[in-house]
């Protein structure tokens, strides 16, 4: 075994059941409310009609490590991209990778499907470092969020920023 292969985070997936619903809209609450409070954008009962209209079973995956839940995703397909609507970790478990292989396994998936993918990031979450590092790039923002697209470079775009100076 290579030492790489012992290090990547162990964890899988299983689909979302109807019982995982309050599972999910907790760690959506934790994740957001203090946030949500800091740019003055805080409203329980906006925030949980919102999540009651967005999670989808079908798009939901839970993520499992060590015999527990320790989060989930929702990813949805739509007709031009995938977009990551939502991934949310245990906080003991945040820092371990597990997020990183699911945003690369998502890019993948974008490069096989020749689409791109988008996500929103509450202003102010630090996953937004994350993002970026994984090549995520700002395309507008609103009162709650900031949306961010990565796609895979063209063979020409690819060239362009091998020739092009690096910004400051």
């Amino acid at each position: 075994m290579t030492e790489q292969a012992s290090t990547e985070p162990e964890f899988s997936l299983r689909l979302a059941r109807p019982g995982d619903y309050q599972f999910a809209l907790n760690l959506y609450l934790d994740g957001s409310k203090e946030l949500l409070k800091k740019i003055g954008r805080w409203d329980e009962k906006r925030v949980i009609s919102r999540f009651k209209r967005a999670f989808k079973l079908e798009q939901a995956r839970i993520i499992c490590s060590g015999g527990e839940d320790v989060g989930w995703i929702q990813i949805c397909d739509f007709a031009r991209r995938l977009h990551l609507r939502q991934l949310h970790l245990i906080p003991r478990v945040r820092g371990r990778g597990i997020g990183t292989r699911l945003i690369d396994d998502l890019h993948a998936r974008g490069v096989g499907l020749r689409k791109p993918v988008t996500l929103d990031v509450i202003h102010g979450n630090r996953a937004k470092e994350l993002y970026l590092r994984l090549g995520f790039r700002p395309t507008k923002s609103d009162l709650d969020k900031t949306r961010m697209v990565w796609r895979r470079l063209t063979k020409q775009e690819r060239k362009s920023r091998r020739t092009s100076p690096a910004p400051n």
